[in-house]
């Protein structure tokens, strides 16, 4: 009972992860990109808020469950499909910190009245990074789907 309850949060967590990401990939960066650079840098400090702390506290809830699960579920086909979801949220956890985060404190110090040279270039790395991170954690939630298919038998 202990295994479904954990795959059952992974797949929660997971799953929400993946849509928070997926809806930032498909409505807000493509806002962003289109924003002038002054209202970026304003609209941007008003979004990284309200995904931080949420999305890196779920990230680490998931984590755990995810390692504990690939410790204690029964059989290695199980094992393997919830390492992989494992293995997506750490992926999402490191693009976001080596990348993301780093950007969003940058843009933090920035001047909206005077940008810095290339920051043009920093908001499509930023893009990029997302789009990363969010298929990653697309293939994290279909491995955890896949993970709890596999307990279910």
């Amino acid at each position: 009972m202990f295994v479904q309850l954990l795959a059952a949060a992974l797949l929660l967590i997971s799953g929400t992860l993946a849509g928070v990401l997926v809806a930032v990939e498909v409505a807000v960066v493509p806002m962003l990109a289109g924003l002038p650079g002054d209202r970026y840098v304003q609209v941007h400090r008003l979004l990284d808020p309200r995904f931080d702390p949420l999305m890196p506290t779920l990230n680490k809830i998931g984590l755990g469950c995810g390692l504990l699960l690939v410790v204690l579920s029964p059989g290695i086909g199980a094992k393997a499909v919830l390492g992989l979801a494992e293995a997506g949220l750490v992926g999402v956890a490191l693009v976001s910190e080596l990348t993301n985060v780093r950007i969003n404190r940058a843009i933090d110090g920035w001047d909206p009245g005077r940008l810095p040279e290339g920051w043009a270039a920093v908001r499509t790395r930023w893009a990029r990074a997302n789009r990363g991170r969010t298929w990653i954690s697309v293939a994290g939630f279909a491995a955890a789907a896949g993970g709890m298919l596999l307990l279910s038998r």
